[in-house]
């Protein structure tokens, strides 16, 4: 198997010849290798996004675009219909922007994702603030589902363009509902207003060709479950918050867990030497690519708007993860 046959065996739940680095075997597209399409997270440098919130660059946060803090565009859930905005999908050159994207992309020998930033929690949150979207979901929850299943309609959408211009094997929703303690709300809460309509997605990305993956942060292992009934395929970037082992032990025939690097430890700081780096991925592989449901993704808390820099500071990180990669074929 090449890189490209040898991670999908992985998320086809297959009998891999070696244990994968997701930066090897698969080129970013969408907002996983970039910012995605401008009406997602803004334009590069920020600006407003395709539903009018406004997105900024801090240094402090190494360049990424995050929702301009203290401005909220929505205030009342049950208002949504009349303020929000969606972007129209139709208005993008998609075929430009999927040239743009897979310049330097040889689909032979890797597989495609395509990221599809802010899922349906991430955006109510980047409309309202985390605590209204919280407060929303608890005392107006039938409004939050109607929000949640018109942003899917959307996202879907979305998917529909990535097939047919990207072509692209796996879709990522990105989608955090979790952070290092556990979930931000409630299984039951989860259950009731996301999982309905991620699963929607999952199903929707399936019917298009595409393998659909779940990015989650945080601690989210007690939904483990709920993210197979859903339709993922994969779930990433699994942070060392959770039980790994177990997950793989107990789920590795019915979902794929990919990360494993500690990357808010010490070897993600920006202090952290070379060796330090290349010792934490050796862990991984030694500790989790024995199982072959497991595909290795990591990245580190590098705080600067420098590209060359940032791509220094990750290189021993994706050259080791190859080493062990390749160098643990069967």
């Amino acid at each position: 198997m090449n890189l490209r046959e040898n991670y999908l065996c992985v998320l086809n739940h297959g009998k891999p010849e070696f244990t994968p680095s997701y930066f090897a075997s698969a080129c970013g597209a969408g907002f996983g290798g970039r910012i995605g399409p401008w009406f997602e997270k803004g334009p590069v440098g920020g600006g407003r996004d395709g539903f009018g919130v406004m997105w900024v660059t801090p240094e402090s946060g190494g360049g990424a675009h995050m929702p301009l803090p203290g401005e909220f565009i929505l205030d009342d859930i049950t208002k949504f219909r009349e303020t929000v905005t969606f972007p129209d999908v139709d208005a993008l050159d998609w075929e430009a922007e999927a040239k743009k994207d897979l310049a330097d992309c040889d689909r032979t020998e890797v597989a495609v994702d395509f990221g599809s930033g802010n899922g349906i929690f991430e955006r109510l949150a980047a409309m309202m603030g985390f605590e209204n979207a919280l407060t929303s979901m608890a005392l107006e929850p039938e409004a939050c589902y109607d929000f949640y299943s018109a942003v899917t309609d959307y996202k879907i959408k979305v998917a529909e363009k990535v097939a047919k211009y990207f072509k692209a094997d796996t879709f990522t929703n990105y989608d955090d509902i979790a952070m290092e303690k556990g979930p931000f709300m409630s299984p039951a809460t989860y259950r009731e207003l996301i999982k309905p309509n991620h699963k929607r997605l999952n199903d929707a990305v399936r019917d298009l060709g595409m393998i659909p993956i779940y990015h989650c942060c945080g601690k989210a292992e007690s939904l483990i479950e709920d993210f197979i009934e859903t339709g993922a395929a994969a779930w990433t970037s699994v942070q060392p918050c959770n039980d790994i082992v177990t997950l793989l032990k107990k789920y590795g025939d019915r979902i794929a867990i990919m990360g494993g690097f500690r990357s808010n430890g010490r070897a993600g700081l920006p202090d952290a030497g070379e060796d330090e780096v290349r010792a934490e991925v050796r862990r991984c592989f030694n500790t989790y690519g024995i199982y072959s449901a497991y595909v290795f993704f990591g990245s580190r808390l590098i705080s600067t708007m420098d590209p060359k820099v940032k791509a220094a500071a990750i290189a021993p990180l994706h050259d080791e993860a190859m080493k062990c990669s390749i160098g643990g074929r069967k």
